[in-house]
């Protein structure tokens, strides 16, 4: 079977599997979505996607820390955000492959943050004196010396 063939035929099965599993009058829905939103750039098609819909916003915080963090960064600390598994692996998938790591506002006596990284604090705290760069959801710090 050549390598054309198999791919057709994987996509007839997914088409079929999508269909079988969803009500048909949800597909008309379905359809115009992604015609809509497939010509739009990857973060415009992510904000309107089901991975961001417990926190658009914190998915747009994400976005806008990503664009303006140095490219110095070793690794990322997000301030101001519940520990939750949906928030914690779209931080780190939103990062990778920089680390990323959460609770320094939460944890008493937490390590100092790590030489090299930035901090991102989500919503309304107290931010440090010296440079900061102002998102419209939180701020952005660093690198940490």
């Amino acid at each position: 079977m050549t390598r054309q063939r198999f791919a057709a035929l994987a996509a007839g099965l997914l088409l079929v599997l999508v269909v079988a599993s969803q009500p048909l009058a949800e597909l008309p829905r379905r359809i115009r979505t992604l015609v809509a939103f497939a010509p739009k750039e990857l973060a415009v098609r992510r904000l309107g996607g089901s991975g961001t819909a417990f926190d658009r916003r914190f998915f747009s915080f994400l976005e806008n820390a990503r664009r303006r963090m140095p490219s110095s960064a070793k690794g990322v600390v997000i301030l101001g955000v519940p520990w939750s598994v949906p928030v914690i692996y779209l931080a780190s998938y939103h990062f990778a492959p920089l680390p990323v790591s959460f609770g320094y506002d939460r944890v008493p006596g937490a390590l100092p943050v790590p030489s090299g990284w930035v901090v991102a604090r989500y919503g309304e705290m107290p931010t440090p004196a010296g440079p900061v760069i102002t998102l419209p959801e939180g701020a952005l710090w660093g690198p940490v010396p």
